[in-house]
């Protein structure tokens, strides 16, 4: 009989612990889920848009002279070429994809005279291909527009030596 009931107490402690066994960790496994289903916030964030600065754009040094266009066209790609300098005080680099013209000044020579309207620009703007990247903070950056100006034929002899400046607008996006 010890035999038999030792079979039997270790039977029950079997099944004990084939039943409370699975039904603790179902349990503790709902508490986990349940824990992680609990365990949520809301609430709010914040940010706030970088001003963005102006680009400031400054005459640099010529690279080509201006002279009236021949009957065959200009023999050089550089006739006509506008220089720039631009500095970046933002955060963030642009890439230079246009520059538009405005009306031509023309500082003359001393003694000499040169009509408004002999130098123009010759086409209202110019895309930049490739586009020219202007880092973020940098200063002095060089932009190049080459056959931005004419001379026009009529131009007075007065124009010889003179100094021509335009206003630039260069447009980009965040590069």
């Amino acid at each position: 009989m010890t035999r038999t009931g030792r079979v039997r107490t270790g039977g029950r402690t079997r099944r004990r612990t084939g039943v409370v066994l699975p039904a603790t960790v179902l349990l503790l496994g709902a508490g986990v889920s349940t824990a992680s289903w609990l365990a949520v916030g809301t609430g709010t964030g914040s940010a706030r848009a970088t001003t963005v600065q102006d680009l400031v754009v400054s005459p640099a040094v010529p690279t080509a002279t201006l002279h009236p266009e021949p009957a065959g066209g200009h023999g050089s790609s550089t006739a006509g070429t506008v220089v720039a300098t631009v500095s970046n005080p933002n955060a963030f680099a642009v890439d230079l994809t246009t520059v538009s013209l405005g009306t031509v000044t023309v500082t003359a020579l001393s003694g000499r005279s040169c009509a408004a309207g002999s130098v123009v620009p010759a086409q209202p703007s110019f895309a930049l291909s490739p586009a020219v990247r202007v880092p973020a903070g940098s200063s002095g950056v060089q932009v190049t527009v080459p056959g931005a100006l004419e001379v026009l034929a009529t131009a007075e002899d007065g124009c010889q030596g003179a100094s021509f400046s335009v206003p630039l607008t260069v447009s980009g996006v965040l590069a």
